[in-house]
């Protein structure tokens, strides 16, 4: 098996009303998270240049494994969700790790087992709960001068 694929749900079922309760949750949480981000452990602060705003948008994410000087993330909603776009349209982002800001340049991938198997248990359960095509972003950290 290579990847989890789950389909869209219909917006009338329970799948449905999960992930919509799921989204509002993070809505309020991830403001709260922003300042954590990067500091705590287990989570990252991604940073991308807005698409058609041109402006700095950061988003908390779930820490990956760091591997050869590369960052993975996984995005659960796939190329669904805003922060990929950004990085499709300008791959050259910030994170936040450990309290400090690195640069890089994203690139998004496919979703694998194998490499899912390579995170936490936190960021592995995301695509399970509400991934819509899941993918990952593979951020190539520029070395510290």
């Amino acid at each position: 098996m290579i990847g989890v694929v789950v389909m869209p749900s219909e917006p009338g079922s329970d799948q449905g009303k999960r992930r919509t309760r799921l989204v509002r949750f993070w809505r309020v949480v991830n403001p709260l998270a922003r300042p954590l981000s990067g500091i705590a452990p287990w989570w990252v602060l991604l940073e991308t240049t807005g698409r058609q705003s041109g402006r700095p948008r950061r988003t908390p994410l779930a820490t990956g494994p760091v591997e050869d000087g590369a960052l993975w993330l996984i995005a659960v909603h796939g190329r669904h969700a805003s922060w990929v776009k950004n990085l499709e349209a300008t791959p050259a982002v910030r994170v936040r790790i450990a309290g400090r800001w690195r640069e890089g340049l994203a690139s998004v991938h496919p979703y694998d087992a194998a490499l899912a198997a390579r995170f936490n248990r936190y960021a592995r359960n995301g695509p399970r709960m509400v991934g819509i095509d899941p993918v990952f972003v593979r951020v190539d950290l520029a070395r510290n001068a």
